[in-house]
């Protein structure tokens, strides 16, 4: 029976206990597309992805140097680390604006205001640049643990860690900066109780 879209987001939530049993590279392949086909600023898709999945890497991650001793993380069948590209970002942002100019699928107004983020892009800092970075990387990441959810898969996004060290770990390039980490598995845990969330009043503004 297929899941529903809003089915899977309603089955959705972070999990920290996994089977033993392997996530097969088919099914790793199968959430990496559908982070590929998520949308991005200017079509930019500065998302990039390191998968791993050998038990020794996965055990260092999930210790002091990288997690902050997030033990759990060694048993996940695979740790997704999830990057931004920075500098592709800001060129491929620059591709798009030239395309669309070139192609007059966007003039006038609406044209200077592409070309007005485009620069204010290209002349961020660095911090703001991974902001923006990190947002688009965060719609794809989305996409993958919906995904995952109608796989019977279960995932944890994991924000605690420690940057610098995974990239000279994974021997991860100087324009890359590491979004998060997504941890994927068959969960071993038993019935979930529902976690609160905000009603609608309290997020709608008036």
């Amino acid at each position: 029976m297929t899941m529903s879209v809003k089915e899977a987001i309603a089955t959705r939530h972070s999990v920290r206990a996994f089977q033993a049993t392997p996530v097969g590279q088919g099914e790793i392949a199968e959430l990496l597309e559908a982070a590929r086909q998520a949308p991005s600023s200017l079509n930019s898709q500065p998302w990039r992805f390191k998968v791993v999945t050998d038990e020794a890497t996965k055990k260092w991650i999930a210790g002091k140097e990288a997690s902050r001793k997030q033990v759990w993380l060694a048993a996940a069948p695979a740790i997704i680390v999830c990057c931004a590209d920075v500098a592709g970002y800001v060129k491929d942002s620059q591709a798009s604006a030239f395309f669309f100019k070139e192609n007059k699928l966007a003039e006038g107004d609406l044209m200077e205001g592409i070309e007005a983020y485009v620069a204010r892009e290209e002349s961020a800092s660095a911090i703001g640049k991974f902001g923006a970075g990190a947002m688009n990387v965060a719609l794809a990441v989305s996409f993958m643990m919906l995904r995952a959810v109608e796989m019977g898969l279960g995932t944890c996004w994991v924000g605690i860690i420690d940057e610098a060290q995974i990239k000279g770990r994974l021997g991860l390039g100087t324009d890359l900066r590491v979004v998060c980490l997504l941890a994927v598995g068959r969960p071993a845990e038993g019935q979930v109780p529902a976690r609160a969330r905000k009603s609608l009043d309290e997020i709608v503004l008036k």
